[in-house]
């Protein structure tokens, strides 16, 4: 059965709920019901991006920014009627199925290949607004973590971003063994196709197996046909003879540089080069 990878990253839906500073006294506050959807936020303080709430003036998507509005909702259900805002318990198991992947996909203009190391926050209103009656909740689309002292940040809006080649510092690629983003060298980038080969044994070059499934996505993803491309091949991660004998099947689609010790910078998505 063939499978999709999510456009999550390895960090997923993200409940901020820690502890530290509070937000509701942030100065000049914007009510929650203000911040809408392409609006760009940041934090001042590393204890602030772990507060459940966060009602700070929004800041330009074209300057160094923590997160963007991708979706804003409205609590609904038993959870909607507390007078109290509920505990973080309580949000973490309301928001699971809520900001989509798909909803973050749209906004972010990526095709049905491309995948993304973005994850996603979930904002809710502070205290006093929830007592008044405030229900609305916001969905942040957030930049991979390339300095991790520093926390996410990209310069660029995150809206249609897929759709441009400054889109490779937000893509998934590998140098060697280490995760990078695209706009750094790299020999392997990641396509949206996690498959599964067939049953049965082993593969005896189960390489060549997972490229002859992973091929119409690779293509999809690169806008052409890989005979008319010689400088690319697929790469894929696929299971040892131990994960198979474990029942794994499943292989991870990449492309990359076909010469050996070559590496590129950029992406190679056709959404990027308005091909797709």
């Amino acid at each position: 059965m063939r499978k999709s990878a999510s456009l999550l990253g390895a960090a997923g839906l993200v409940l901020l709920t820690g502890c530290g500073a509070s937000v509701d006294s942030a100065a000049p506050a914007v009510p929650t019901v203000m911040q809408t959807v392409g609006t760009c936020h940041t934090f001042r303080i590393p204890q602030e991006m772990v507060q459940p709430s966060d009602i700070a003036p929004p800041v330009p998507c074209d300057r160094p920014h923590r997160s963007e509005t991708f979706q804003v909702l409205t609590v609904g259900g038993p959870l909607a009627t507390w007078p109290t805002r509920p505990e973080p318990e309580q949000l973490q198991e309301y928001v699971k199925n809520l900001c989509s992947a798909d909803e973050l996909r749209q906004y972010l203009g990526g095709g049905p290949r491309d995948t993304v190391a973005f994850s996603v926050w979930v904002r809710f209103p502070t205290r006093a607004e929830w007592a008044g009656g405030v229900r609305t909740m916001r969905c942040e689309a957030v930049p991979p973590v390339q300095k991790p002292e520093a926390g996410p940040l990209m310069a660029v809006p995150a809206r249609d971003v897929l759709r441009r080649t400054d889109s490779a510092a937000v893509r998934n690629c590998e140098h060697g063994t280490e995760v990078v983003t695209c706009d750094r060298p790299h020999d392997r980038e990641e396509v949206n196709a996690w498959l599964d080969l067939k049953e049965g044994a082993y593969p005896e070059n189960v390489q060549a197996a997972a490229a002859d499934v992973c091929r119409p996505f690779v293509e999809e993803f690169v806008g052409v046909r890989l005979k008319s491309a010689p400088a690319l091949t697929i790469k894929a991660r696929t299971p040892t003879e131990n994960e198979w004998a474990g029942g794994t099947r499943t292989v991870r689609c990449g492309v990359g540089p076909a010469e050996t010790g070559a590496t590129i910078t950029g992406t190679l998505s056709a959404t990027a080069k308005g091909q797709a």
